[in-house]
């Protein structure tokens, strides 16, 4: 099986890409960023292109059985500052995209990165399963729903086989600490560099974190699916506040973090979590990272970067 992995350089990407490899697939990334030297040892090769234009990189890589869709321009706080941009980057490129593969003659199955927090919107029960409803609070998250809708017509009218995972928040190494997004991996390098640490409200707010090394295993799991089932969640199983992570870092490192208390935000629902039962059913997998192991390997791939 020969996999392409859109955003293949990325954070995600790279445990993706890994998991792959070790499933035996050829594996080949995909991305504006070329890796690090010798940083990737799994791939079977890398192209620097616009992941949109198929054109650019399919015959470099010698086409795919599986695609892993990825790419993505923004982040929520991007998309709602600029959402014409997010539609014409992230929405027009993947019509782009699938209209190139609607020319094959053997279409390859695409898996698609969807947002488990977003595209759902505030909860209406938890934990949130597949067929809660989708009620986008913002523009990343109605992005990222108007592709799935755009995947399910592609596989109904030009039968290109289709997987979305909705992820919950993804951490780990190669999380990039700089960001607006990751908040476990800002929290870390903070701490690990003696800054205080930005918590909204008393710190209750609930949120489903999954280790980035199971997302990758989920993603193999979902390229050897037969079933009839297209949407999974993929999450870490439970729920863990800011101050269990504020509690995780301090028991790791020793010492009391400070911490910069700012009013809560009305926006932040108190818990999201999702049901991953389908995953577990359908893909056979499950999470096998303990959120506290998984918090330790990211503060240690940090003091190796810091």
């Amino acid at each position: 099986m020969r996999c392409a992995i859109l955003g293949g350089a990325g954070f995600l990407g790279r445990h993706i890409g890994r998991a792959m490899a070790s499933e035996g697939a050829e594996v080949w990334s995909v991305d504006r960023s070329l890796s690090a030297a010798g940083s990737a040892p799994w791939l079977a090769g890398e192209v620097q292109a616009d992941c949109f234009d198929l054109p650019s990189w399919w015959d470099v890589v010698g086409g795919a059985d599986v695609i892993v869709h990825l790419a993505s321009s923004t982040v929520p706080a991007t998309a709602s500052e600029d959402p014409i941009q997010d539609v014409q980057t992230n929405l027009v490129g993947t019509l782009r995209l699938l209209q190139e593969l609607r020319k094959k003659a053997a279409r390859p199955k695409l898996l698609f990165a969807s947002s488990g927090g977003a595209v759902y919107g505030r909860p209406q029960y938890v934990p949130l399963c597949e067929a809660h409803p989708t009620m986008p609070m913002g523009a990343y998250g109605a992005t990222k729903l108007a592709i799935e809708h755009h995947l399910r017509i592609e596989e109904a009218q030009h039968g290109l086989p289709c997987r979305i995972l909705r992820l919950s928040n993804p951490y780990g190494e190669w999380q990039q600490p700089h960001g607006v997004q990751g908040v476990i991996a800002v929290f870390a390098h903070r701490a690990l560099n003696a800054q205080p640490l930005d918590v909204w409200g008393d710190g209750s707010v609930v949120r489903d974190f999954v280790y980035a090394a199971d997302v990758g295993y989920a993603f193999a799991a979902a390229a050897r699916h037969e079933g009839e089932t297209r949407i999974f969640n993929i999450g870490g199983g439970a729920g863990h506040s800011v101050n269990d992570i504020v509690h995780t870092l301090e028991q790791l490192l020793g010492h009391a973090v400070e911490r910069r208390v700012f009013p809560a935000r009305a926006f932040d629902p108190p818990v999201n979590v999702l049901d991953i039962q389908r995953a577990q059913n359908e893909l056979f997998w499950k999470p096998t990272m303990a959120f506290e192991d998984g918090v330790a390997k990211s503060v240690e791939w940090l003091r190796t970067v810091a």
